[in-house]
């Protein structure tokens, strides 16, 4: 990183950023892989009490065997496609909160990376963090993360680079920051 601009990115949120930084979250945090794991159990539990209903309540016998094919379906699928169901019905919500005012991205973002701090701005709100205030950072194809808290992630995308390498090099800086700092 040879100058402070080079150090410096500007960014708006878009609907794609929400949803990469929404699939790095339920993919790659503990609260996300609650959130499939929990997908996983109610599944494989709808599968396994609509089996028992038919079983407890006997009906025609061809019927029932219909109704287990549905529920081992639902309860095998629930199970394998826990991850696509809920990162699906994220992007739906996310296109359904677009329009949304009080969404973050109609702000532009300033982020400055100082030798001692990282200042942040986005509108009125600035804000000064120490390297040693990041306790993770993780790059993604689409993005930087800076973990700030264990709920409180700072996505700077990849289209607030020149270049997937300026990214690159940035990543490693602030991860040299943070580990210097003793994050």
């Amino acid at each position: 990183m040879a100058s402070k601009n080079d150090r410096q990115i500007r960014f708006q949120l878009s609907n794609s950023d929400y949803k990469a930084f929404g699939r790095y979250r339920i993919l790659y945090t503990k609260s996300g892989r609650r959130l499939i794991n929990r997908q996983r159990f109610t599944y494989a539990l709808s599968g396994a009490l609509l089996a028992l209903l038919f079983t407890v309540f006997k009906v025609d016998a061809s019927f029932t065997r219909l109704v287990y094919i549905i529920a081992a379906v639902i309860g095998i699928g629930g199970i394998v496609f826990a991850d696509k169901l809920v990162l699906k019905q994220q992007n739906a919500a996310i296109e359904a909160d677009a329009d949304n005012p009080g969404r973050v991205h109609p702000l532009e973002n300033i982020i400055t990376f100082e030798e001692d701090f990282m200042h942040t701005k986005a509108g009125d709100d600035e804000q000064r963090f120490s390297y040693s205030d990041i306790k993770q950072v993780d790059m993604t194809e689409d993005a930087i993360y800076v973990w700030m808290s264990d709920t409180m992630i700072m996505p700077l995308p990849l289209h607030a680079f020149k270049s997937e390498k300026a990214m690159e090099e940035l990543y490693k800086w602030i991860s040299d920051k943070t580990e210097k700092s003793g994050s």
